[in-house]
């Protein structure tokens, strides 16, 4: 083969590659600007408020009694905090400060909390729902829960 034809196509190859990396780093290389997390909340079978994006927290109040159902955009885990406590995994009941809360995953993406108060409140107790992205584990939204009487 002949040099020069050898050499220029051993430089085209290096350009060629060169040009797929610079393509590969400027798509983003998926970071939490890649994934557009939200989530649409239901209290009692109605929509409140606009939703919760990536990076931001959402408060709703809502009486004992009530059902709370998390619908996100994409597959997340899910972390309820209830005071000083975390749990991750769902379809379990628990009673904290006066409430029963049963929790049942119904996909990936979505969550319900049942709550009951068999008596009255001294006080609104307070949870924190979390969904933390499965594609980004960086990208987080949460829901604050107060529960009343």
């Amino acid at each position: 083969m002949n040099q020069k034809l050898f050499k220029a196509r051993r430089v085209s190859a290096l350009a060629a590659c060169l040009v797929a990396v610079a393509m590969l780093g400027a798509c983003g290389g998926g970071g939490a600007d890649d994934v557009d997390l939200s989530i649409g909340v239901l209290v009692g079978g109605q929509p409140v408020g606009g939703g919760v994006y990536a990076g931001g927290v959402q408060r709703v109040v809502m009486s004992a009694g009530q059902s709370i159902q998390l619908d996100a955009s994409e597959p997340v885990v899910w972390t309820l905090q209830v005071g000083t406590t975390s749990f991750e995994g769902f379809n379990s009941s628990f009673y904290y400060q006066g409430v029963i809360i049963t929790e049942t995953a119904l996909s990936r993406s979505r969550i319900a909390l049942d709550t009951y108060a068999p008596s009255f409140l001294l006080s609104p107790v307070a949870i924190r729902l979390v969904a933390v992205s499965t594609y980004d584990s960086a990208v987080v939204a949460a829901v604050d829960v107060v529960i009343t009487n």
